[in-house]
């Protein structure tokens, strides 16, 4: 669980306006080469979405359908799935908790990615490794806030200890019942045994697309509590490229097969007989290899 007193981020939902201020100073400071002319397609750390909630054309909702805008970056999870599924350590987390990326050590293999449940980590072509919001540990570092809460003209955004934003959450939500939204609800306190991003929603959670009750499943577990990870996956891919490079080999022989049948004299042969004849024992000698190996 979440220690009380380490410095968390709250995202309110309800106050965010989708101007992107913190898509816009993430992606100039951590991209060196973006500009308006070269911005690395689909690569934010932080990236705003627009969804519809609620129904327009029918039902007792009819009419109800409105705009909300969601903050998607990494959740630092305190149990995470993304350092659970990484072979390498590359992910893992830092001294104050946050989950970082070891550009040196990724593999590309993009297992964190595929096990993140919140989709907040991409593949960085150019880079040749793994990117996600490391909300910003260098300036918490050096005691300054992370970049996206110094440019909220919202406040929708906001930084501090993180009883402190529990206790401002808790009041928030209370006022957004008030005010008619009876499915507010702050999330992120006891998903994966805490996050050091809150959330005020003021909607359940899957209308911002964010699952309930979210859970490892046992597989990763099994996964992580593989004391030789990175064994296990050279082994996996050893094997994998021994099949690749057995299976080329077939596919040349047979080819030469075909390509000297067809060059051979039609009065001589049965046409595709003794090609068949040649595959065949082709095919029984890969199976006698195969169970041999």
């Amino acid at each position: 669980m979440s220690n009380q007193n380490e410095m968390t981020m709250l995202v309110d939902h309800s106050l965010c306006i989708g101007c992107e201020a913190c898509t816009a100073v993430c992606k100039n400071i951590y991209d060196s080469d973006a500009s308006i002319y070269n911005v690395t397609p689909l690569i934010f750390r932080t990236k705003i979405s627009e969804l519809n909630t609620g129904q327009y054309y029918s039902g007792s909702a009819a009419g109800s359908m409105r705009t909300v805008y969601k903050k998607n970056a990494c959740l630092h999870c305190t149990e995470a799935s993304c350092v659970m599924a990484c072979p390498t350590r590359a992910c893992h987390k830092n001294e104050d908790g946050l989950v970082v990326i070891d550009e040196r050590l990724c593999i590309s293999c993009n297992y964190c990615a595929k096990n993140c449940p919140y989709n907040a980590i991409s593949y960085d072509r150019p880079a040749g490794a793994v990117n996600k919001c490391s909300l910003c540990d260098a300036r918490i570092d050096q005691g300054l806030e992370p970049l996206c809460s110094t440019v909220c003209p919202t406040k929708a955004v906001q930084f501090g200890p993180r009883d402190t934003m529990i206790a401002h959450a808790s009041q928030r939500v209370e006022d957004l019942k008030n005010q008619g939204y009876v499915s507010a609800n702050l999330y992120g306190t006891t998903e994966f045994n805490g996050q050091r991003v809150l959330m005020i929603l003021d909607e359940a959670p899957p209308a911002y697309g964010l699952p309930v009750n979210p859970q490892i499943p046992l597989s990763l577990r099994l996964w992580s509590a593989l004391p030789l990870r990175p064994l296990v996956l050279a082994a996996v891919g050893a094997v994998v490229g021994f099949n690749f490079l057995h299976s080329r080999k077939y596919e040349q022989k047979a080819a030469e097969v075909r390509q000297k049948h067809a060059a051979a004299p039609y009065c001589y042969v049965i046409p595709g007989q003794d090609e068949d004849d040649d595959l065949e024992a082709m095919d029984r000698e890969r199976e006698s290899s195969d169970s041999s190996s």
